[in-house]
């Protein structure tokens, strides 16, 4: 009898055990699970030979932090699969494109594999979220990009919690709320513990504006999820934050010193950093600045982890990290920002948008205001969620009031709450520093 995984692929195994645990593992892995771990080692105990257990474990060791490991696994995955079907070479291919940093290669690849193999799905989770292929290809309309990739698909997925979450996330990002969420709460219906679906669900709160709902999901399903899992630091960080948006920052720092700062996460070194950053940052411009302690820990972290620039995603929040404690450290950084590649678009958006961080950080707040303004409408470019680059939007707003333009500072609350939620109200605006 020929196996296949959860989604009805055909697995080249023979061994029933290795592909019970490889679909564990790939469950575990989709719900951000650190259980994915010992289940994908299991599926490789039982069969060494079987190459898309070696891609998930690639997949894994990637999250864990490990690239060297993960481009071994990748390749020695390719390797295996050149006695699989054409299906499972692909996506070996793939995996290990990916693995090795070939993004801009891949990205169409994975889109060619979902067109001929819709339901196949680790490839297809490569174009997925914000950290994603498509994430951080240097996409202005990436949210776009992804659910109609995601609507192209849902034909042939009917009613699957994984795909679901994905689907009603990609909803929410596109101004889509109420659809968005309610496939997000039947995705956690099918699979209340898929972290996925719960950090979807933080992000149609705060879309809807419904900051005190938020707050209440959150402190019933974080409890669930062990601090040592995947995403627990920012789902955490959207608990913090939307504390922030009340105004209550002594439970925010609450939050903050118990999940998120780096001497406690469990996260990846990019994920601890753009969350701490972010959390400072914005504590900051709504009048609760952490103390001398607590930012220097996150700078320490962030030249440690991330002494050169790299994704620029990363970089405007290194450039943030720095800032909140030694602006001329700020600027060096971004001057460097500023030299490997003045060619690249992407690039053209990031280095000036740090520099306007750091123009904000010495008090040329017009400056700041000035160049702020004028990227804005290619800061999506950047990747990131709305939620994540509204620092950058709350940041204007700062600027503005802080150079006398109150005016201003009230037309880009309004442009924004035009087009999404007033989720930062009249309270928040006055708290604004």
């Amino acid at each position: 009898m020929l196996l296949q995984d959860r989604f009805g692929q055909t697995l080249t195994t023979t061994s029933a055990p290795a592909a019970e645990h490889y679909v564990a593992a790939l469950d575990h892995l989709f719900a951000m699970h650190s259980a994915a771990r010992p289940a994908i080692d299991q599926a490789l105990e039982a069969d060494p030979e079987f190459a898309l257990a070696h891609c998930v474990d690639s997949r894994v060791r990637l999250f864990e932090g490990d690239t060297p490991g993960a481009i071994a696994a990748a390749e020695h995955a390719l390797e295996l699969a050149g006695r699989a079907s054409e299906r499972e070479r692909q996506h070996a291919r793939i995996v290990a494109m990916v693995a090795r940093g070939e993004s801009t290669a891949a990205l169409p690849l994975v889109r060619q594999h979902a067109g001929d193999y819709p339901r196949d799905a680790l490839p297809l989770s490569f174009a997925l979220g914000v950290y994603s292929l498509l994430g951080f290809g240097g996409f202005v309309d990436h949210h776009e990009q992804q659910l109609a990739l995601l609507e192209s698909l849902a034909p042939s997925w009917d009613e699957d919690w994984w795909f679901l979450s994905w689907l009603g996330w990609s909803y929410v990002e596109t101004g889509e709320w109420a659809r968005g969420t309610r496939m997000l709460d039947r995705s956690l219906e099918l699979k209340p513990d898929n972290a996925n679906s719960a950090h979807g669900r933080a992000h149609g709160y705060y879309e809807m504006g419904a900051a005190a709902e938020g707050l209440a999901f959150l402190e019933a399903w974080l409890p669930g999820y062990g601090a040592e899992e995947p995403l627990h630091c920012h789902i955490a960080w959207h608990m913090a934050l939307t504390h922030l948006q009340q105004g209550d920052f002594e439970p925010a720092l609450e939050v903050y010193d118990r999940y998120i700062r780096p001497s406690v996460s469990a996260a990846l070194p990019m994920f601890t950093m753009v969350d701490c950053a972010a959390f400072a940052w914005r504590s900051r411009l709504s009048g609760f600045a952490l103390d001398v302690e607590r930012l220097q820990e996150i700078e320490s972290f962030a030249v440690q982890h991330f002494p050169a620039p790299t994704i620029p995603f990363v970089n405007l929040h290194g450039v943030l990290a720095r800032q909140l404690t030694d602006p001329g450290l700020a600027e060096e950084f971004t001057r460097a920002i500023e030299g490997p590649a003045g060619e690249s678009a992407l690039v053209q958006v990031n280095a000036p948008l740090c520099m306007a961080i750091s123009a904000y950080g010495r008090g040329d707040y017009r400056a700041a205001a000035d160049s702020l303004q004028s990227l804005l409408p290619q800061t999506a470019a950047l990747g990131g969620s709305h939620a994540q680059r509204d620092v950058i939007v709350d940041t204007l707003i700062s600027a503005l009031i802080r150079a006398g333009d109150e005016a201003g500072a009230h037309a880009a609350l309004s442009e924004r709450n035009q087009v999404r939620a007033a989720h930062l109200d009249q309270t928040w605006y006055s708290r604004l520093d």
